[in-house]
């Protein structure tokens, strides 16, 4: 199995990259390992079959074939997902890291496509777009939510000119306006989002 593991509390970030790299990934399976944001959860209340995502106690060892992380380079953001990376490390398998955290150096071993851009779906669509990938409504939807949550809807400092144009292209797929307005957050500062996030764990 090729699994997409997000981090601990995941965010619309790291959702919509997953979604995105299992486009990319045919068969590939979304794992949330410790819990998502509020808003995560009610989207996840009304959408969660649209998605290809796995329950944690699903995963056994034998059936790992290759890791992709999202939105996380650091060990200590994986919880109970890092028995996976350590197994994957082992066994010499296959470890892809997506993010756009650049203030530190990824502890995890693989392939990383980290990058300064205002979220890392930006990243995962340029990847789609490169592969002339196309992709539903529905996971063009959550993906900019993606966006739309870590840069602010385009307003937050960190965000740059290829987040624009991803967020562009994902309304060329179809992504719904009316169900972004609907689960986007106010949106909270960089800081604000971590302390958020330690909050939450």
């Amino acid at each position: 199995m090729d699994l997409i593991v997000c981090h601990t509390t995941a965010d619309f970030d790291t959702l919509g990259s997953a979604v995105g790299l299992s486009c990319l990934l045919p068969g590939g399976r979304i794992v949330l390992p410790g819990g998502t944001h509020p808003a995560v959860k009610s989207f996840l209340a009304l959408h969660r079959d649209e998605y290809p995502l796995i329950e944690r106690r699903a995963v056994t060892l034998a059936m790992v074939r290759s890791i992709t992380l999202v939105d996380c380079h650091q060990r200590s953001r994986l919880g109970a997902a890092m028995v996976w990376v350590e197994y994957a490390i082992a066994n010499q398998l296959s470890i892809t890291v997506y993010d756009h955290h650049t203030e530190s150096a990824p502890d995890i071993p693989g392939t990383h496509h980290i990058e300064s851009v205002g979220a890392t779906t930006t990243l995962v669509v340029e990847a789609l777009k490169q592969s002339d990938i196309r992709i539903s409504p529905t996971q063009a939807t959550v993906m900019a939510l993606g966006i739309h949550g870590d840069t602010g809807s385009l307003a937050f400092a960190q965000t740059t000119p290829r987040d624009a144009y991803a967020l562009a292209w994902l309304m060329q797929q179809g992504a719904h306006q009316q169900t972004i307005a609907e689960a986007v957050e106010p949106g909270l500062s960089s800081l604000l989002q971590v302390l958020l996030s330690t909050a939450l764990d």
